[in-house]
C-alpha cells in the first residue's frame, strides 16, 4: 500500500530531498507514479535510454555495471530513500548501470516527460536536480576511493561501514549475500569468508544467512585506522 504522507516522510529524511524547499518537494511529488517490483525485477538495464528517475520507498536495489570483458559486477546496494536515474536523464544519454531489486521494492517513478515539463515551468529547479547528481557522484567517488585502499580486510570494513549507514538494514541487519559483498570489495569469496570470520572472532560483526550486523562501529573504524 502507498500513502502519500508516508512517502513524503520517508523522502524528506534523505539528504538530497530533505534539503530542498517545500515548493520543490510538493511540485515534484505531483508528477510521481507509484511502482512496485518483486525481488529480481529490473528497473532498467545498462544501455537503456533514460526515461525517468526512481526513488526507493522500501526494499532494496542492486547496481551493476559491465567490465571491459562484458561481465557484470555489483557496484553498490541501497534501499529506502535512495534516488537513481538522474544522470542519464538530464544528459539525454543511455543508462550506464543496471538496477535490479534484491527484495520486494516500492518506488516512486518520476517520468522524464513530466520532469521536463516541471523544469520548463520552473527553470530554477534544474539546480535542485543538479544537487541530486552531485549527491550520487559523492557516493560513487566514496566507493571508488574505498576500493583503492590497500588491504582487502580494510576495504571490507570500509564497505561494511558504508552499507551500515544506508537503509538496507532490517532489525539492525545488513541484508547482503557474501557473493555480492565479495564483488563490491573486489576479493574472492574464500578471502571474504576468511575476513568476515576474523571480524566475527574479534566480536566486531555478527554473521547470519545472507545478512550480517555490525556489533561495534567504533572499533571497526579503529581497525581501519590501525
Amino acid at each position: 500500500m502507498f500513502d502519500s504522507d508516508e512517502d513524503m516522510r520517508i523522502l524528506t529524511q534523505t539528504e538530497w530531498f530533505g534539503a530542498r524547499d517545500s515548493r520543490f518537494q510538493n511540485d515534484l511529488m505531483t508528477v510521481a507514479v507509484h511502482r512496485t517490483f518483486d525481488s529480481g525485477e529490473t528497473l532498467y538495464h545498462h544501455g537503456d535510454q533514460a526515461n525517468g528517475i526512481f526513488a526507493v520507498l522500501s526494499g532494496a536495489l542492486q547496481i551493476t555495471a559491465p567490465a571491459d570483458d562484458g561481465r557484470e559486477f555489483v557496484l553498490h546496494q541501497d534501499g529506502s530513500g535512495f534516488w537513481i536515474g538522474d544522470l542519464a536523464l538530464f544528459s539525454g544519454a543511455k543508462r550506464l548501470v543496471s538496477v535490479v531489486t534484491t527484495q520486494k521494492t516500492r518506488t516512486l517513478f518520476f517520468p522524464g516527460s513530466r520532469v521536463a515539463r516541471l523544469v520548463r515551468k520552473n527553470p530554477e529547479y534544474i539546480r535542485d536536480f543538479y544537487a541530486l547528481t552531485h549527491e550520487n557522484m559523492k557516493t560513487a567517488l566514496r566507493i571508488m576511493a574505498n576500493l583503492a585502499v590497500t588491504g582487502s580486510e580494510k576495504r571490507l570494513v570500509l564497505r561494511l561501514l558504508h552499507l551500515d549507514e544506508g537503509t538496507l538494514k532490517s532489525d539492525g541487519w545488513i541484508v547482503v549475500s557474501q557473493e555480492e559483498l565479495a564483488e563490491m570489495v573486489a576479493v574472492s569469496q574464500p578471502t571474504l569468508h576468511r575476513h568476515l570470520h576474523h571480524l566475527a572472532d574479534l566480536g566486531l560483526v555478527e554473521l547470519g544467512y545472507g545478512r550480517l550486523r555490525l556489533i561495534d562501529r567504533r572499533k571497526l573504524i579503529s581497525n581501519c585506522q590501525s
